[in-house]
């Protein structure tokens, strides 16, 4: 085990598990909880805030609980853990749960099911097939894998073998993405945390094809009255709990097309916390039955109208360097003079290597406005691309190339 931060025994523990999990671990620290984290990458700064951390196997189909001397200890789960209900299971087994049920998490993920939910509601899902099979081969579909997370693994479907992987083959709608931000809880109608639109200046983050590159609050489209009907039908239907996120685009003539839903808090969702000083760890927690140890979190006032985040991927191999490590820390106390706020997170640690295409770090940006706070994002971005081209950064590229791996 690796702990940095000694737990207060004052507080309560609980377990937050997931492909990145810091921003989940940091508000259930803030809620009052000692948060002890499993994630695949094992950033400084969510070692720094955790109670204790261990690595999460690359492949859980067999995976054991990381923390069985923490049987009894509520859990949590985030980003990529919907595709492992078997390994929910096995947590569940030992432990009380604060996430939807491995039932409603195969629920919710079933496109024949959300289909169903979402015409009774007035929206409807992208057509899907589960073979390309007589589909055109013009870029007009996508092939996903069925596992798929945080946009990995997506291509447009131009022919040729299919994936090794069990797969599935959607039509791409044109538009503008979205993602809506609930709160699911028994006999209670769904409470909306917010809404994000999915960033305009992808170029500046060079996220590989269709991955996830970040978000911007909106103010909520008239169409999300519809996504909250959805998510009650969930709610009531399937047993969908706690804060959870539905992913869906708007086209041009403002119709919207349901693309999936997250049974889980979602990595934009840190934004809510920004501009409206949420406790997303609490109020999950809630949703699903497990009490606060205290009524009344660490309170975190609003930044400003509008938040927005990126992540930047490295374009090249990077060693993580005192150079590289004194760049991140000095453009992060420019951005941020008072570090109450975080402009930058999710630092890698140390003496780590990090590939070509694989993320490097999470940039803030908050304004007066979505327009506002993504323009700022983005002389960010660029800003610390030009600071890691120097030329003393970039010979501590060369020395990585040979031997960086992939973080996920």
């Amino acid at each position: 085990m690796s702990a940095s931060l000694a737990p207060d025994q004052q507080r309560p523990s609980i377990l937050v598990v997931g492909g990145s999990v810091r921003f989940l671990a940091s508000s259930c620290q803030r809620a009052g909880w000692n948060a002890h984290a499993s994630d695949r990458f094992g950033d400084a700064d969510l070692r720094a805030l955790a109670a204790s951390y261990r690595p999460l196997p690359a492949v859980l189909e067999a995976a054991g609980d990381p923390f069985p001397e923490l049987a009894g200890v509520p859990f949590l789960f985030t980003g990529g853990l919907e595709n492992a209900p078997a390994f929910l299971e096995r947590l569940a087994g030992s432990r009380p749960s604060a996430a939807a049920s491995p039932a409603a998490v195969r629920a919710v993920r079933d496109l024949s099911r959300l289909a169903d939910e979402a015409a009774r509601v007035g929206l409807r899902v992208p057509q899907s097939y589960a073979t390309p099979c007589g589909l055109p081969v013009d870029g007009s579909f996508l092939v996903k894998p069925r596992a798929s997370v945080g946009g990995q693994g997506i291509a447009r479907w131009h022919g040729g073998a299919e994936p090794d992987r069990p797969s599935l083959w959607q039509r791409v709608h044109p538009g503008t993405p979205h993602g809506v931000s609930l709160v699911l809880a028994d006999n209670q109608p769904p409470q909306l945390l917010g809404v994000c639109r999915s960033l305009r200046c992808l170029a500046a983050t060079a996220a590989p094809g269709w991955a996830y590159a970040g978000s911007v609050t909106v103010p909520p489209p008239a169409w999300v009255d519809r996504i909250i009907a959805l998510a009650g039908r969930l709610a009531s239907q399937h047993g969908l709990r706690g804060a959870v996120g539905i992913d869906c685009i708007e086209d041009a003539s403002g119709r919207v097309v349901v693309l999936e839903v997250n049974p889980r808090p979602t990595a934009s969702m840190e934004l809510h916390e920004r501009t409206q000083g949420l406790c997303i760890a609490s109020s999950h927690l809630a949703a699903c039955g497990i009490h606060p140890p205290s009524l009344s979190p660490q309170q975190k006032p609003a930044v400003a109208a509008a938040s927005s985040k990126a992540i930047l991927y490295a374009s090249e191999a990077l060693a993580i360097t005192p150079q590289v490590g004194a760049i991140l820390a000095g453009l992060a106390a420019a951005w941020s003079p008072q570090q109450d706020v975080a402009a930058i997170a999710d630092l890698p640690s140390a003496d780590s290597q990090i590939a070509a295409g694989s993320p490097l770090v999470t940039v803030f940006a908050d304004g007066p406005g979505s327009d506002a706070a993504e323009g700022l994002l983005e002389q960010r971005l660029d800003q610390l691309r030009a600071a890691l081209r120097q030329p003393a950064i970039r010979r501590g590229i060369a020395s990585a190339a040979a031997g960086a791996r992939y973080r996920i």
